[in-house]
């Protein structure tokens, strides 16, 4: 009897997976255990082994996605098995994936409509797969980057038409892949389209609901972060013996956990009736990562759980180690999940003395956002003297906390940036 095969739920926070490959052909018989699919969830890709050992039927195509729990596949014990499944979807006037794959023998015999003559103008309409919805290995995203290719211009040969590294290689070796502008029509020249789904969409629907849902208020001011970075500078000079040449973002998170610790309400969430104030501390922090052409950007939070009792190097270490597992494709859904308050800095890609009204990354209830440093002359003890002052902005969701709290959160973390001792104990 045919074993099915569902969605499944590979973490808490998930609800919906999208099939973005299946790595073996409808009718393959597969042992338990072999790598399959690859599904994608709002902010993870995974690899998904058989859980039987069978004849694939394929019930949900590549790029469509479905709800955790739904039938995506079965697994028939003979051939006859498998032919009963793939007539009953027929039956049902569902087209399988096996009647839209072309016969090997129709491919060998003559290319693609769609694919182009080494040479010749290739256009997004002729290479994207139905849905406009660019499918493309990791590798191929990063190699189409480097070489500046419009993914959008690239044909994909891979299953189900996924752009893989041989593309990218034949598309440079062809001097393909690069948009040819298109004439004017009513004074508008398009240069590129960037598909807006997955994480862009993902992105897109949280900011909107943390808009819609909370009264977010901002505030600004200005910190004198010359002491702290000179304390840093005692760190830097023993980067050996430490590990890690310590950045300033641990000096501001140790920051932000001293303003906690003064006023706890800041590290808090409403769920239900009730406002939910957490003992420990998991700072999120926003990191920018590659989007899916070359015009975008892409964005995930990962968590660092539990920096409450960490020291700067400790704080260091591990978010180095954090980054380098997001911006690698190596984190898990734990990384990204639990957050009880949120740092946002755009220190190194604002200008110096940029502010900005940062929106809540949902369920927190405060988020703070450092900017890029400026020097300004500031008076001290009755003279005129360079300072180095760094322009914070904080947003809090008022429904939670009043701005007397907040204030006095923003004051505690300001007091911790210009006295930096206070951030060793």
């Amino acid at each position: 009897m045919a074993k099915d095969y569902v969605m499944p739920k590979l973490a808490m926070a998930m609800n919906e997976g999208t099939i973005t490959e299946w790595l073996v052909e409808e009718g393959t018989y597969v042992e338990k255990g072999a790598i399959i699919s690859t599904i994608e969830t709002e902010k993870v890709a995974y690899d998904l082994e058989a859980p039987e050992s069978g004849y694939l039927h394929i019930v949900l195509p590549m790029g469509e996605t479905a709800d955790c729990g739904t039938l995506i596949g079965q697994f028939a014990e003979s051939e006859d098995e498998l032919a009963s499944l793939q007539a009953a979807r027929t039956d049902a006037g569902v087209v399988t994936v096996q009647d839209e794959m072309p016969a090997a023998s129709d491919t060998a015999a003559a290319p693609s409509p769609s694919q182009a003559a080494p040479g010749e103008p290739v256009s997004p309409d002729t290479v994207l797969p139905a849905g406009g919805r660019i499918i493309a290995s990791p590798l191929a995203r990063k190699m189409a980057a480097d070489e500046n290719l419009d993914l959008a211009f690239v044909q994909g040969t891979g299953p189900g038409g996924r752009i893989v590294k041989r593309d990218i290689l034949a598309a440079v070796e062809q001097g393909i892949g690069r948009a040819v502008p298109a004439a004017p029509q009513g004074g508008w020249i398009e240069k590129a389209r960037i598909p807006f789904s997955g994480t862009r969409r993902t992105i897109a629907a949280r900011l909107t609901e943390s808009l819609q849902s909370t009264a977010q208020l901002s505030s600004f001011w200005e910190s004198d972060i010359t002491d702290l970075l000179a304390m840093r500078r005692k760190f830097v000079e023993r980067e050996d013996a430490l590990g890690t040449r310590v950045s300033v973002n641990a000096f501001l998170i140790k920051a932000v956990v001293y303003g906690i610790r003064r006023v706890p309400i800041a590290n808090a969430r409403l769920v239900d009736d009730d406002i939910v104030i957490y003992d420990n501390i998991n700072m999120g922090f926003a990191v920018s990562l590659p989007g899916q052409t070359n015009y975008d950007t892409s964005l995930l939070v990962p968590v660092l759980h539990n920096v409450e009792n960490l020291g700067v190097v400790e704080i260091d270490l591990r978010m180095k180690a954090l980054v380098a597992r997001v911006r690698e494709g190596r984190f898990t859904e734990g990384d990204l999940a639990g957050s009880t308050i949120t740092l946002s800095t755009t220190a190194g890609i604002a200008p110096p003395g940029h502010r900005s009204t940062p929106v809540l990354n949902l369920p927190n209830a405060m988020l703070v956002g450092p900017s890029t440093p400026i020097d300004k002359p500031a008076v001290v003890n009755g003279h005129v003297v360079p300072r180095t002052m760094l322009p914070v902005s904080a947003t809090f969701d008022h429904r939670v906390l009043d701005g007397d709290p907040a204030v006095r959160f923003m004051n505690a973390v300001h007091d911790a940036l210009e006295n930096p001792e206070l951030l060793m104990s």
